[in-house]
């Protein structure tokens, strides 16, 4: 279950035009107000897990992953055990998504 300040936040960034999502990093939605079926969700919580060996193989540190499709962009936070994710329309869009990632990091651990 989420804590409520999560959905709270996740209902202040829908109320800002924004969907998101906190995933687990084994795939399981923790709360959303994007649709997210267990497809979907596994498929994010699997491109940040490869994408986060990748760097880590590298001596580096991923803070955070961009995919565009259709005109929308999804950017994904990983924070400890957690994946926040955003849905923009425009990169501009981006810095709201990771302020937003640093406000729930408190409640992510």
């Amino acid at each position: 279950m989420a804590d409520p300040s999560l959905e709270t936040l996740l209902n202040e960034m829908k109320g800002n035009g924004i969907g998101g999502a906190i995933i687990r990093v084994d795939g399981v939605p923790l709360c959303s107000t994007i649709a997210l079926d267990d497809t979907t969700s596994g498929l994010v919580s699997s491109v940040s897990n490869v994408s986060d060996a990748i760097m880590k193989r590298n001596g580096d540190e991923q803070k955070e992953l961009e995919i565009s499709f259709g005109g929308l962009i999804l950017v994904m936070v990983p924070i400890n055990r957690y994946i926040f994710c955003g849905l923009v329309k425009s990169r501009d869009e981006k810095k709201t998504v990771l302020d937003y990632a640093q406000t729930a990091r408190p409640y992510l651990k």
